[in-house]
């Protein structure tokens, strides 16, 4: 989107990003919290409170990256970002900045759970949407622990054939769930959640971090997703080796095409 500079020429507006965190509570039912990166105040806002903003322009859907961007008259959009960031040809090497943030290669749209969403429903959301892990977050947003694909395949092989059950009491005045002889219990199966197979110790960075900071953070921890926060904590994005990988290799003039899958 551009309009007329004051020379009469065409004056690009800068777009970004937003971001979506699709968190899943143990109901099935998923909220969207949707931010984006303000530059003036260097810090993720919500969209609504941006809509309200006096630079706002418009909103900006892109058919290619099926992305939405926020149109603003906020200075320049973060280094990185698909619009600041395009790849012109191959052959062509753009600067290896290892001070690029964070919130311009980090994907966007990532998927939480909450502690207590059981383990079938993490299964399905993992293959459903092609990744690998996703952040675990309490009721405000904030990552606690994240649960990968090994972690659901290292429960289901300790569980093996069999689940663990825990014995139905009735309470006084209730009718007995079923009529059955003395000596007989009722057993149900035990549900287990994220908060039992997730990793608790969660590896993260501010959304302000660099991509040198990131990089050599996951190759210490040797993880190979960070959850990505903002200055309350809350998940805004999640980064990838994948997404490190992609960021390089476009750096170096290579046409790579945005993420099919989310890592």
């Amino acid at each position: 989107m551009t309009t007329l500079g004051p020379t009469g020429g065409e004056r690009q507006i800068p777009h970004h990003t937003i971001r979506n965190a699709h968190i899943v509570g143990d109901d099935g039912e998923e909220s969207v919290v949707a931010s984006v990166y303000c530059p003036l105040r260097e810090r993720s806002t919500a969209v609504r409170e941006c809509e309200s903003c006096r630079r706002f322009h418009a909103l900006h859907f892109d058919k290619t990256s099926r992305t939405t961007s926020v149109v603003c008259h906020a200075g320049q959009a973060a280094q990185g970002t698909a619009e600041a960031d395009p790849l012109r040809s191959v052959g062509v090497d753009l600067p290896v900045n290892p001070e690029t943030p964070l919130a311009g290669i980090m994907t966007r749209d990532v998927i939480c759970v909450r502690p207590e969403v059981p383990l079938d429903q993490i299964t399905t959301l993992l293959i459903r949407h092609e990744i690998s892990g996703m952040p675990v977050v309490d009721a405000a947003g904030r990552p606690v622990g994240m649960v990968s694909r090994a972690d659901v395949l290292r429960a289901a092989e300790e569980r093996g054939d069999t689940e663990e059950a825990r014995r139905v009491a009735s309470r006084s005045g209730e009718a007995a769930p079923l009529e059955m002889d003395q000596g007989f219990h009722v057993y149900e199966p035990v549900s287990v959640t994220a908060r039992d197979v997730m990793t608790p110790v969660v590896v993260q960075l501010h959304e302000s971090a660099s991509i040198r900071q990131a990089a050599s953070l996951m190759a210490y921890e040797g993880v190979h997703r960070l959850p990505v926060v903002s200055d309350d904590g809350k998940v805004v994005g999640i980064l990838s080796s994948l997404d490190v990988l992609r960021w390089f290799g476009r750096c170096c003039g290579y046409l790579i095409p945005p993420a099919r899958k989310r890592a």
